[in-house]
This record gives structure tokens, sequence and C-alpha cells, in this order.
């Protein structure tokens, strides 16, 4: 058998050729030098519309740079990055404008992120020493990468007015004012987005007040991306917005056990909630609309291994990369993931006493009839908090809980799973794999606790 990047850089290939082929467009192209030339356009109806060198330009973006023979034929234009390395530092600058190259090179561009420091960090937005240095860095980061002719966007800041619970705080909305007025002035031609955590009224009433200079509006949401249009209705926004990350429920949207762990959806609830997020967001019927970008391509640890990660850890496409590719091309990849019906499981949301075994089983089918193969584990519970942007520990998975199941050696639909001996909170997860660069996974939690006299 042939390893699982093979066929994911032939599904790749295929159907970017097929796609260039159906719009009677060159397979390859020699790459433009020239710096590019974004401008926003409002047309006589209200509508608005971002021209990149003169030519209609819709963001079908993705959040990440890996995979990217995979994004294009997925149907994908834009990479949105977070932050733009250290200016002052060559070789950085260097490297990124090689990524930028490549990138170019596959016909993708950039929202290229200007990372903003965070109070919670120490930073202050009232002290005048930490403004100049960070004016100071903007300034360079744009001087660095304004000429590259794959830079659409620059995103100024994300999520950086933090957990304010709706606090305005003049001094940094207008902060960001001054930092969009520098990035215009060494930058006229490419408009600068802010992008913020949902779209609360006091969120929006602040950028009114306080930062006229915002061109786009860029908004990260889940479970409401659908109803975002109405949403930004009632916040009095009539500007252009993009979607700037949507995906699945987050885990501050879903059910909660009895002892607090979010009771993760499954990869093809996930799917389905990006098709929704997008199509409602799209459907805009003011044309605020420019585009969207579908978090995370990749893998991430974010609560669980596999909540926002449209990757598993294996590097196995998700059915919501088929998704993503039918909403932004309205065709399916050539090859689809499995798809997980059901996972079932005497121990699914209970307390269970250490060392007692249990049975646990899934449905799962493929598109394509191919041959399944399951792995399961049991993984101990993150238990760290997500906040602002910090990293997670990857949780360990617990050795020696799967302790029956198929003659394939633990491996087939049906198991049987021994619960840890050390008390606390743990997640059965289930993996599915079709053997040619796709993937499922679905998990449930448990609490193991010592019974109680």
């Amino acid at each position: 058998m042939y390893p699982m990047r093979f066929y994911r850089l032939l599904l790749a290939a295929i159907l970017a050729v097929a796609g260039n082929l159906l719009a009677g467009e060159p397979v390859s192209s020699p790459p433009a030098t020239q710096p590019s030339r974004v401008e926003l356009r409002q047309a006589g109806d209200g509508r608005w519309q971002l021209l990149r060198n003169g030519q209609p330009f819709q963001v079908f973006g993705v959040g990440r740079l890996t995979d990217q023979e995979l994004a294009v034929a997925c149907g994908a234009n834009t990479l949105r990055t977070y932050s733009s390395g250290n200016p002052s530092d060559p070789a950085a600058v260097a490297e990124i404008r090689k990524q930028m190259d490549e990138a170019y090179a596959r016909g993708l561009v950039f929202i290229r992120g200007l990372n903003l420091h965070r109070e919670s960090a120490g930073f202050s937005y009232a002290n005048p020493a930490d403004l100049q240095r960070q004016r100071d860095t903007i300034r360079a980061t744009v001087r660095a990468f304004r000429d590259h002719p794959a830079l659409l966007i620059w995103g100024l800041g994300n999520e950086a007015e933090g957990p304010r619970t709706k606090e305005v705080h003049p001094e940094f909305w207008r902060e960001l004012d001054v930092l969009a007025r520098i990035i215009k002035e060494e930058d006229p031609h490419h408009p600068v987005m802010t992008v913020i955590a949902g779209s609360g009224a006091w969120k929006i009433k602040a950028i009114h007040d306080y930062y006229p200079e915002l061109d786009i509006l860029g908004v990260n949401t889940y479970g409401g991306a659908a109803a975002l249009p109405g949403r930004l209705d009632a916040a009095g926004w009539i500007r252009p917005f993009i979607l700037t990350e949507f995906g699945p429920r987050g885990h501050w949207e879903v059910p909660k056990t009895k002892w607090g762990a979010p009771v993760e959806p499954g990869s093809e609830a996930k799917a389905a909630n990006y098709a929704r997020g997008y199509r409602g967001a799209s459907a805009d019927p003011k044309g605020r609309f420019l585009g969207a970008v579908c978090f995370v391509w990749g893998y991430k640890q974010e609560i669980t291994g596999t909540w926002y990660g449209m990757f598993l850890e294996t590097g196995e496409k998700t059915p919501a990369v088929d998704h993503i590719s039918y909403v932004y091309q309205n065709r399916w990849p050539a090859n689809r993931s499995p798809r997980i019906e059901a996972m079932t499981s005497e121990l699914a949301m209970k307390a269970v006493p250490p060392g007692a075994t249990f049975a646990a089983g899934v449905k799962a089918g493929d598109p394509e009839n191919d041959p399944l193969a399951f792995e399961w584990k049991v993984i101990r519970e993150s238990g760290e908090k997500w906040a602002e942007g910090n990293r997670e520990k990857v949780p360990p998975t617990i050795d020696g809980c799967i302790v029956g199941g198929a003659a394939a050696g633990r491996t087939g639909p049906s198991v049987k799973v021994r619960a840890p001996d050390k008390p606390g909170a743990y997640r059965l997860f289930v993996f599915v794999r079709d053997g040619r660069g796709g993937g499922a996974t679905q998990n449930i939690p448990f609490l193991v606790e010592e019974s109680k006299p």
C-alpha cells in the first residue's frame, strides 16, 4: 500500500487539473512579480466588492499554511496568518517571503497577520513607550512585505480586544486607528482588517466611535456563523466583513457533563456546521460579505486534539475538508472521508469505578466503500483553560485501556474498554481511516471515581 501522503497529493493534483480544465484556465502560469493592488469598491446598490489588480476577488480562505496543494484543490485562494515574525531579523523575513513565493506559485494569496500585544501579557495601551515599540514593529513589518504580489489584506490583530466583558477601553480602539493610519502611510494599496471575537454590539460601537480607518471587519464565530449577517445588522455594521474563522460549534457552545467536560460533536456534525456557517454568512442580503476563512486547516490541540483541526494528527483529512470543497467550488473531492454514523458505549457521560470494563462500538461507512481501519484510545481530559491563543499541552494517552475487540487486534468497530485505575476525567476516542488519506473521529467523555463507602 502506498503511504497516505501519496494519495493526498494525487487527489490534490487531480482536482486542481480538473478544476482548471473545467474553468477553461491553463494548468499553470508564471507568477507575476509586481506588487498587487487591492481595493474596496461599493456598487450603486450598496454591495461591496474586493478588487485585486482590478479584478473581482472573493476570499475562499484557509487558516494556516499546511497542505496547500489540497487547499487549492478544494477551491481555496487565500491563506490567513496570525503574525508576520520579527521584521528586524533578516533571516526570518527572508523565510516568510520564501513561504509567500511558494504559496503564490500555487495561486494563493495572503491575509498577512500583524500581531498585537495583549494587556493580559503585561502590555499597556496607556503606556507611550509600549505603544511606540508596537508602532515601530508594525511599520517595519509592513515595509518588509508590502511589495510582495501575494499580499491581499493586512490583518491587524486577532481578537486582541481580549476578554473585556463589554468594557470599551477607548485607548485600545484609538490605538488601532493610529496603527491603521501607519499601515496606510506605508502601503496605500492593501486594505486593513481587524478581527474580533463574535459580533458584540459594544465592539461594533467602539469601532464606529474610535476606529474610522478600519476598512474590513473580520469576525471569528462558530455556532453563530450562519446568523452573522443578521447579528451585524442588529449591531449597526454597514461596511464589508470577512468571516475570518468558522467551523464546528465551539467548546463554549455545547452541552457539558456533570463534571464540566464539553461534549464534542463528531466529525460529521462538525462538517455540517462548516457548510451551514458558510452558506448563512455568504447569503448576506446587504452585500457586505467578502469571503471566509475556515479554521483550522491542520491539526490543533484545543480542549481535545480533534475539536478544531480539519485533519487528524496523523494527517488524514476529515469530512470538514470535503464540505469546504463543496461550498467553495460546488463539488466533492474524488475521495471523500469516512462517515461516523454513531458511537456508543455503556460508559458514555457516566462516572465509573477504576478498572471496570465496558463495551464500545462505532457504526461507520465510506462513500466509496473503501475498507476502513479503526483505532481506539483513552485520553485524559486536558483540563487546561484555553484563553487568548495560549498553547495547550497534549494530554496523555492511557495505555492498557483497550483490552479486547476484533480479531484484527483491538482495532475493529467493537471493543472492550477498561477504565483507567487513576480517578479523573477521560475521553474514549475512535479514529476511522480509509487508507486513502481520509479519516473521521468521535469521542465520548467519562469520569473515573472511587466508589463512595
